[in-house]
This record gives structure tokens, sequence and C-alpha cells, in this order.
């Protein structure tokens, strides 16, 4: 029993604290909106965060699907049993091509992902912007009422 009220007895004592100074109360009802449009913020985040990483999971299958498409074609041509110049020739350009697809398609695969980061942030930014724009309103007491 005795901590129980020592313990209010020193809650008592910071609100007395409080008090004394005029510290303005916090408007409970404006922290809880602000938190429910934090959680918000994140699930809106989350989501975008989400939809870049299904974009660049579908392009990655598209591009795999091109290069076995490309891969099945060099196979079918070289089927007719050509000449070992024409060959080597061909294995050559599909080098080439392929490595220069490889490249092309990282540059377009990390452009998807900054670019869905980028929009992520930019929900979380917006919404510090605006928590920092509510908590000077109401240290300057301009909050809604």
């Amino acid at each position: 029993m005795t901590d129980k009220k020592a313990t209010d007895d020193l809650v008592s004592m910071f609100m007395n604290f409080g008090k004394d100074l005029k510290l303005p109360s916090p408007d409970l009802k404006a922290l809880v909106e602000r938190h429910k449009k934090n959680l918000q913020a994140l699930d809106t985040a989350a989501k975008t965060a989400g939809s870049g990483t299904t974009e660049i999971v579908s392009r990655q299958r598209e591009m795999v699907q091109e290069a076995l498409d490309e891969i099945t074609a060099m196979a079918e041509n070289m089927k007719g049993g050509t000449d070992p110049q024409t060959m080597m020739t061909a294995q050559t350009e599909f080098a080439k091509r392929s490595f220069e697809t490889a490249i092309k398609n990282t540059s377009e695969l990390a452009g998807l992902a900054q670019k869905s980061s980028t929009e992520a942030f930019k929900v979380l930014q917006q919404n510090m912007q605006d928590t920092l724009e509510e908590a000077r309103k109401m240290m300057m007491g301009q909050t809604k009422k």
C-alpha cells in the first residue's frame, strides 16, 4: 500500500509542478489524431514500397522470359548444323546482346527501385512536415477548439 501512495504522490508532484509553471496541457484528442495520421502514413508508405516491389518482380519475370525466348531462338538457329565460323559469330553476337541487355535491365530495375523508395519516402517526409507544423501550432496555442 505504501508504494501506491508514494507513486500517487510523485505523479501529483509532477502534475502540480506543471501547473505551477503554467505549462499548457496537451490536447490528447489532437495527439491521438496525429498518431492515427502517422500510422496511416506508415501504411501508405508500406503499400507504396510493396507496390514497387511487385512491379520489380513482375518486370524481372518478363526479363527472364525474354532471355529464355532469345536462348531458345538461338538454339533453334544452331540446329541446322552451320559451319563453325558462323556458329562462333552467332555465339559472339548473342553474348554481346546478352551483356548489353543485362546492363540495360539492371539499370531499369534500379530505376524502378529508386522510384518506389522515393515515393514511399515522400509520404513519410510529408507526414513529418505535417506533424512538425501541428506541433508548432499546438505550442503557439493555435489549435482548433
